[in-house]
């Protein structure tokens, strides 16, 4: 391999990276709800589409991008949550495909009263930091990617922290593993439902507003994401937060890898092909757990 294809290489690789982190946000945030509610949440797709807006119009009416992200965090955190009090939690009772249903009901009227509201009209955020790059051995990493992986990163290890080594965060992992068990103990379900809807929320909207500046976006953007996502989870295993991250790392990679080297148009499939081959090898997912028989 010549220094120009290694550069070349590792190139495609912090791309990779990149687009990875995004996919981990939400893919992380699906997890958790199907982990302790066992509801396939696609919602998630239009948080993430709001997320995108709120950091947009906050940013052109107070002129600051780096306010914008925890706000569309709490924000779409609280929609999150109000999903699951108003939609899921009662049609939960009932069992079935009833949340499934309810699921895609929300995506698309979501999606649908965006495209009233703002329009089809694509979107995007003026970078704070333009166009400032840095380039090491040949590899440019704009300021703004750099920005994005870093608080991806945070994000994601003070997920991981939080369900280590807080009370809540526990209790969350206990609902998940055995819901049974975890009320004999004096864990309240709905209240740990609330929990994972809040933070998959607000990674969602954190997901929206960190790629806002870097691509435009309309009102349908969260429909590809959540599919995307949701083949992740398949990929790492319903439920595993580890299964999510490794899920997310290998089909933002390969992805990129696949535009880069096979073909461009093959790069969004990558994900599906992947998702149905785990289920041929390990039905249970990459890290995932055998189901109870």
């Amino acid at each position: 391999m010549t220094t120009t294809d290694a550069a070349t290489f590792l190139q495609y690789a912090v791309n990779g990276l990149f687009l990875s982190g995004l996919y981990a946000l939400v893919a992380l945030g699906l997890t958790l709800i199907f982990g302790v509610m066992h509801v396939a949440d696609f919602a998630q797709g239009a948080l993430y589409m709001l997320g995108a807006y709120v950091s947009f119009f906050f940013t052109r009416l107070v002129g600051s991008y780096f306010l914008s992200i925890p706000l569309a965090m709490l924000l779409i955190a609280g929609l999150g949550v109000l999903n699951d009090a108003v939609v899921y939690r009662p049609l939960h009772r009932h069992g079935g495909a009833t949340t499934f249903i309810a699921a895609l009901g929300i995506l698309l009227i979501l999606q649908n009263a965006a495209l009233w509201a703002f329009g089809g009209d694509f979107r995007l955020i003026h970078s704070p930091f333009g166009d400032a790059k840095l380039e090491i051995s040949g590899v440019i990493v704009t300021y703004h990617q750099l920005f994005v992986m870093v608080a991806t990163a945070i994000l994601i290890g003070s997920v991981w922290i939080f369900l280590r080594h807080t009370k809540p965060g526990k209790a969350l992992r206990a609902t998940a593993q055995n819901p049974e068990a975890a009320r004999l103990v004096g864990i309240s379900g709905e209240r740990i439902a609330l929990l994972a809807f809040a933070v998959a929320g607000s990674l969602a909207g954190a997901a929206g507003a960190l790629v806002s500046p870097m691509r435009a976006f309309d009102p349908h953007i969260g429909a590809v994401v959540i599919l995307k996502s949701f083949a992740i989870v398949i990929f790492g295993g319903m439920g595993s937060v580890p299964g999510a991250i490794v899920g997310a790392l290998i089909i933002g990679l390969a992805e990129t890898f696949t535009a880069a080297y096979l073909a461009a148009e093959f790069a969004d499939l990558v994900a599906f092909a992947l998702m149905i081959l785990i289920l041929f090898l390990r039905p249970q997912g990459l890290l995932g757990r055998p189901a109870a028989t």
